[in-house]
């Protein structure tokens, strides 16, 4: 919440320059970024959340802004199935009764963020690349990942035809040894009106346990099939 807080404090003090003069600026209703149902379901993928926020804020004595927010989370359940089915394999040739608890981010995880703004106003390609280091940032604290860095960009097309450029990211984790890294993608486009922010995130390798006598690869991820995947669900988005 407080990140959040400060994001939009972020993204007002930028609005007074632009937006300074008009008296009280009507902020259009934003539209959630979703991904295509049918293309989620093919793929395993599910849709955890939706919050949607509006704010106003008075910048002078005679300016005001709102901006309304949309955030949806997504989930892939094909990807915690597959991670099951390997851990079970895994206890079962090695005779190993106790069960293996992983932590809660072991699996890919897509995030879509539309910000509309008053009368309609469409953020600088500069703001939008400082709104998108602050997501990478969220990434890392909320990860518990470190030292994260851009590896590679690619370019996909949206499903209105306009292209997007992706910035992937890998980085270590730190919250535990198995040696996993984490891959992640940051993303900005402008639709009509608002501005939208997707990122997203996934173990990459393999998974090891030391567990008395018994060491091993628990599980295993390739993090680049899975950012396939997931810039695929990306590029059906409205």
């Amino acid at each position: 919440m407080l990140q959040y807080i400060k994001n939009i404090s972020f993204i007002i003090s930028v609005l007074v320059v632009i937006c300074t003069g008009f008296g009280c600026l009507e902020t259009p209703v934003v539209s959630p970024a979703t991904i295509d149902e049918n293309a989620l379901l093919a793929n395993g993928w599910t849709q955890v959340s939706l919050e949607e926020r509006s704010f106003e804020q008075n910048i002078s004595n005679s300016t005001s802004v709102v901006l309304n927010s949309a955030t949806v989370k997504y989930h892939n359940e094909r990807l915690v199935s597959e991670i099951n089915e390997q851990i079970i394999e895994f206890k079962e040739n090695n005779n190993m009764p106790v069960s293996i608890d992983l932590p809660e981010s072991m699996s890919a995880s897509i995030v879509t963020y539309r910000l509309s703004f008053p009368s309609g106003v469409k953020l600088p390609t500069g703001i939008v690349n400082k709104i998108m280091e602050k997501k990478i940032d969220e990434i890392e604290a909320d990860n518990n990942v470190e030292d994260m860095q851009e590896s590679t960009t690619r370019k996909i097309r949206l499903s209105d035809g306009t292209e997007t450029i992706v910035r992937i990211f890998s980085a270590s984790g730190n919250s535990t040894d198995s040696g996993m890294r984490i891959m992640g993608f940051v993303t900005a486009f402008v639709n009509d009106g608002s501005s939208t922010i997707v990122m997203g995130f996934v173990p990459d390798g393999e998974y090891h346990v030391e567990l008395g006598p018994v060491n091993g690869t628990l599980f295993y991820i390739d993090g680049n099939k899975e950012i396939n995947e997931m810039l695929e669900l990306v590029s059906t988005i409205e």
